[in-house]
Order: C-alpha cells, then sequence, then structure tokens
C-alpha cells in the first residue's frame, strides 16, 4: 500500500455516505450500517494481518484460489448463544443487511455488506477461560475489509451510523488506520523461533486417550454409537510470545491448498490450515466435502501410490468414509431440487497426509441461508459422529477438554447471502507463549488405538511445523 493511502476520493465518498446513511437513520430513527466498497492497487492480505495497531483482526485466505480477506476492528457484531445461536445470527444478520446503505464498485466479486463468522463445536462447553474471547457464535462487520482475488484488490469500509454519531470522527478514525496499515514496514517472517518451543506430548495422556479409544469400540461392538470423532489437545510453550504472523506465514506457504484462517482478539488468535469445506453457497449451488479416512504420505513416490492404493482399498476407512458421505447426503436431499455424488471416493493429498475424498455439489430447490445450512451441516460425522446426539454427548465423557472453536465452522458471508464455511481442523490456540493444538481420529469398529494415535500425530504436524519451522 502507498504512504499516501487512503486517497483523497476515498475519503470524499466515504464523507458522502455517511452523510447519507445518518440522513437515512434519522429518518427511520434507526442505525444504519454503511458499507464503502473501492478498488485499491493490489495488496498482500496475510502481510497486512501482521500490522497495525487493531487487536481484533481476521484472516481467510484460499491460497490456491488466490483469494483471501483481511479484516481489522469491529463495525458492528453480534453474539449467538446455546442451541439456539445460529438462527439468532441468521436473524441479525437479516436485519443488518436491510439496513445497509452501500457504495459499492462493481469489480468487486462480493457483494455489501461482508461478514466473517465463528461458532464454537459444542455450545454446550464453554466455560474453558481459555475460549473466553470466543462465544458460541459470532458474526463480525469489519470496520476496515480487505479483499483480494486473482491480482485484484478491493478495501471495504463500514459504519455503523445512528442520528446522533459524528460522521467526522468515523472518517478521522478511518485515515488514522489507514496510514497506520500504509507506513507500517512488514514483520519479518522467518524461523527465528524454531527450537524454542517445548511440546508437551505426556506419557499418561496418550495411555489415557488409547484407553478411550478400546472404551469407544466397545461402545460400537454393543450397538450404541456407529462412530465416534475423539479428539486430542497438545500444549506448547515458547521462550516469547507467538507471532500469529509468522504462523500464518509458514502455514500459506506449505498448505497452499487448504484455507488459512486466524481470529486475533485482544489476548489470543485461533489459526489453522483446513482442508475440510463444511458449505460453500453461491446463488442455489450448493457444495460441501466428505473427507474422512486418512493414512501418511509415503517417502518415495512408489511408496506413497502404495500407501493410497492401499487407503482406497481399506474396508475400515471406506467404511468410516461412507458413514460420513451418508449423512452429508442425507442433510442436503431435502433442500435439493438435484444432488450428485460420486459413487466412490478419491484421494486428496495434503503434504503430511492423504484422505478419502467426495465432494457434494447440488441446487437447491429454493434459495438458501447458509447459516441455516451449516446448522444442518454441523458437527458432521467427520469431527463429532453418529448418532450425532449420542456422540455429542459421548464426547463429553471420554474429552477432558473443551473445543472450544476447534472442529467448529469458520467461514464468511456476503450481502447476497452467498459464502463459505470450513470446519476449523488443523488448528491451534495461540495465547502469548502458550498455544493448544488439537487434532481428531474417528473411530469406528476395528479401530487399532495405536495407529489412530499415530494418525492424530500426523495430523498435528501442520500446526507443529508452522510454530516451529520444523516436523516433531
Amino acid at each position: 500500500m502507498s504512504t499516501s493511502f487512503p486517497s483523497a476520493d476515498i475519503v470524499h465518498r466515504l464523507h458522502h455516505l455517511l452523510e447519507a446513511g445518518q440522513q437515512e437513520a434519522v429518518r427511520h430513527d434507526h442505525s444504519i450500517l454503511v458499507s464503502l466498497t473501492v478498488e485499491i492497487p493490489p495488496v498482500e492480505p496475510a502481510m497486512l494481518f501482521g500490522r497495525g495497531p487493531i487487536h481484533e483482526r481476521i484472516l481467510w485466505e484460499q491460497p490456491s484460489r488466490k483469494f483471501a480477506i483481511v479484516a481489522f476492528g469491529a463495525a458492528t457484531r453480534l453474539n449467538g448463544h446455546g442451541k439456539e445461536r445460529f438462527s439468532q445470527i441468521t436473524v441479525g444478520w437479516r436485519a443488518l443487511v436491510s439496513r445497509t446503505f452501500g457504495d459499492s464498485t462493481p469489480s468487486c466479486p462480493l457483494s455489501a455488506p461482508i461478514s466473517l463468522s465463528g461458532f464454537a463445536f459444542d455450545p454446550t462447553c464453554q466455560s474453558d477461560p481459555g475460549w473466553e474471547e470466543y462465544p458460541d457464535a459470532l458474526l463480525v462487520v469489519p470496520h476496515l475489509l480487505f479483499i483480494s482475488y486473482q491480482g485484484s484488490s478491493w478495501l471495504a469500509v463500514n459504519a455503523l451510523v445512528t442520528p446522533a454519531c459524528d460522521r467526522q470522527t468515523i472518517i478521522d478514525g478511518v485515515i488514522s488506520t489507514l496510514r497506520a496499515l500504509s507506513l507500517e514496514d512488514p514483520a519479518a517472517r522467518g524461523d527465528e523461533q524454531a527450537e524454542r518451543i517445548m511440546v508437551q506430548y505426556g506419557e499418561t495422556q496418550s495411555t489415557r486417550w488409547k484407553k478411550a479409544i478400546v472404551s469407544i469400540t466397545n461402545e460400537i461392538e454393543h450397538g450404541t454409537l456407529e462412530k465416534l470423532v475423539l479428539a486430542r489437545q497438545v500444549t506448547a510453550h515458547a521462550s516469547r510470545s507467538i507471532d500469529s504472523g509468522s504462523v500464518i506465514h509458514r502455514l500459506r506457504n506449505g498448505y497452499g491448498h487448504c484455507t488459512v484462517f486466524a481470529f486475533a482478539s485482544t489476548r489470543s488468535c485461533f489459526v489453522g490450515a483446513t482442508p475440510e469445506r463444511l458449505v460453500r453457497l453461491e446463488g442455489t449451488t450448493v457444495q460441501t466435502d466428505c473427507l474422512a479416512g486418512s493414512t501418511r504420505r509415503g517417502t518415495t513416490p512408489d511408496e506413497d501410490r502404495m500407501l493410497g492404493e492401499t487407503l482406497l482399498a481399506n474396508h475400515k476407512e471406506r467404511r468410516e468414509h461412507a458413514l460420513v458421505r451418508g449423512a452429508l447426503h442425507e442433510a442436503l436431499t431435502p433442500f435439493c431440487a438435484r444432488l450428485t455424488v460420486p459413487d466412490t471416493p478419491s484421494l486428496l493429498r495434503m503434504p503430511n497426509v492423504q484422505h478419502l475424498y467426495t465432494p457434494l455439489e447440488g441446487v437447491l430447490k429454493e434459495a438458501g441461508d447458509i447459516f441455516g445450512l451449516v446448522e444442518r451441516l454441523h458437527p458432521t460425522p467427520a469431527t463429532g459422529g453418529l448418532p450425532r446426539e449420542t456422540a455429542r454427548s459421548l464426547l463429553r465423557a471420554y474429552e477432558d477438554f473443551e473445543r472450544g472453536w476447534y472442529a467448529g465452522p469458520v467461514g464468511w458471508v456476503d450481502g447476497r447471502g452467498g459464502g463459505e464455511f470450513v470446519v476449523a481442523i488443523r488448528s491451534a490456540l495461540l495465547r502469548g507463549r502458550d498455544a493448544r493444538l488439537y487434532a481428531g481420529c474417528g473411530i469406528v469398529s476395528g479401530s487399532d488405538p495405536d495407529r489412530e494415535y499415530q494418525e492424530s500425530c500426523l495430523k498435528l504436524r501442520p500446526m507443529l511445523w508452522a510454530l516451529n519451522g520444523k516436523v516433531m
């Protein structure tokens, strides 16, 4: 970004939009969300994330698609609580959209207003103070939002205007923040923290986790449930505060075919690189992914191919995959006029692991609500289990920690109702010098505790590498 940013044209357009928005607020006697979107010279959102004076920052990036969003501050935010959190966010978002007064450039691929959201995995388990900045449901309309797609960039400025607000104060705040982002040099991104982070695996923890798998497989054999995804929490400690910008830099370089996300607040940052899409909605086209069944990558092309072929032929892994695929199909069928599901899975190869993968794509019978689809699909059997409510109850008994936002939905939605949510796996909660890393494995009939433990270690590798700059 140029040191002369923001331009006089942006300030001029913002001034007139705020004036018109305030007149609308006076006319209707309620607040109005104003949103200005302009095309700007190309920016690098991930670099911007590490700059500036604002603690509340959100990054969403799909490097392979050359698509990224980075957000600063909040023009307004919505919270949801308990079992009604999805419907609460839906109602609040619709009200915001209906009260939006916008000025947008037609070239922008997203329609104003644009919000980013995150949801806890289980709203009945939210008492851990480590997750205190991450409510059951959160929707943020950012104060400043940068969008980058295929080499072009846009800036969205949002503000909640009331009949009595001071427009000049809003403009001064925008100018001040943009200048701070323009002038500050990118933080150095390297491996300066390598070998300074200690990870606590704990023999007791691994033994307890494996014993839990034995108990879960017994429950499965007795018909209590079909599948349960048991997660682990691993703690890491650094010699100094962990730099989320460095973590993001490594994730986007090493896992560019994943969705890289980060939700930063005053004291913590939830960050990850997930391969799993929960739902994408564009018009009436809906897409979701079935990702279940895993093995490691080979050290040679021949070994890699052999491991993939073995995974495709493995009865236990195929059965686990079929459970997830069937549940996704069942969840979407009532809403779709057409739903396409491949008969057999393919392989999705990541740098450290390969998965059985089946994409599902449908056409909705009528215009859909993305938050309603998220509620319908979450949690999938790839992160919870089957039957859903039985699995949820058993997870509370078998896991000795709270998942918080781990394995919950995180994503974005725009003013046309389009958006995308992913499953927040391959993730960590950073807080000062500490990090909590998470990984889960699907337990079905025939699961072997030692093999599942090794698989969980594979799934921890992306975040370990992102923290340390090396595989541990």
